[in-house]
């Protein structure tokens, strides 16, 4: 995560850099891999909204939603490049997602509706014996768009695709305080491992919550130092809001 990103993960309804892929009309049934591959995206039609659903790992995805999260009120400096060096610098099976939905009537920044950044680990092939994880960072909608349940749509559709994974990925959030009501009444808990609590959660100002029912996870050791060894842990919301 950046220094310098302020991330409120409130559930508040919370220049295109390259080409996506050619879009696909998006159906519950549809039998393609869910996550596109590493450092590609995928775009689809959804049809009763009228958006593109516009989601994966690419470079030029991450510039278009990080474009549009800077100029937004709630995000300051947000470096794509820093932030997808600074977790592939923490283990090559982890790396940045994006989802957002786009208005295909618009260009640009000015197209993005909402959207959702997690972190995948081990996804789709997890090294044994741990289980593939999605860890939901931020959720974030424009305001003009709050309240048409966009957030909500794209928590769905991130929570679909890790199920239909073989094994499903266990999913995880990184909550404030101020958000953990929200997450727990769809089925969050606390996530008391240390050791996930140390790969996964590096401020010191947000919880780990679990989605309650999936299968054990008992984390790794190696990991336990990384919490202490990261300068920017120690970093509250407000003092990330104005570091550089």
């Amino acid at each position: 995560k950046s220094q310098s990103l302020n991330r409120p993960r409130s559930m508040a309804d919370v220049s295109d850099a390259g080409p996506a892929k050619r879009p696909r009309s998006a159906s519950p049934n549809h039998a393609a891999t869910p996550f596109p591959e590493k450092g590609e995206d995928t775009t689809e039609f959804l049809p009763d909204r009228g958006l593109l659903l516009r989601h994966g790992t690419s470079l030029s995805l991450m510039a278009l939603v990080a474009d549009w999260l800077n100029a937004s009120e709630e995000f300051e400096q947000v470096d794509p490049s820093a932030d997808w060096e600074k977790w592939a610098s923490r283990g090559q099976d982890l790396s940045l997602y994006y989802a957002a939905l786009i208005d295909p009537a618009e260009d640009g920044r000015g197209a993005v509706r909402a959207c959702l950044r997690a972190v995948l680990d081990g996804v789709p092939v997890p090294a044994p014996p741990h289980n593939a994880r999605l860890i939901i960072d931020y959720v974030a909608t424009a305001l003009e768009a709050r309240g048409m349940g966009l957030a909500s749509l794209l928590v769905s559709f991130v929570t679909r695709a890790a199920a239909s994974l073989s094994p499903p990925a266990n999913l995880y959030v990184v909550a404030t305080e101020d958000s953990c009501v929200y997450w727990m009444g769809r089925g969050y808990v606390l996530e008391v491992s240390e050791r996930l609590n140390a790969r996964l959660n590096v401020f010191n100002d947000t919880h780990l919550l679990r989605q309650a029912g999936d299968p054990e996870d008992a984390g790794d050791e190696a990991d336990l130092p990384r919490r202490r060894d990261q300068p920017w842990a120690q970093l509250s919301a407000a003092e990330r809001r104005h570091a550089s």
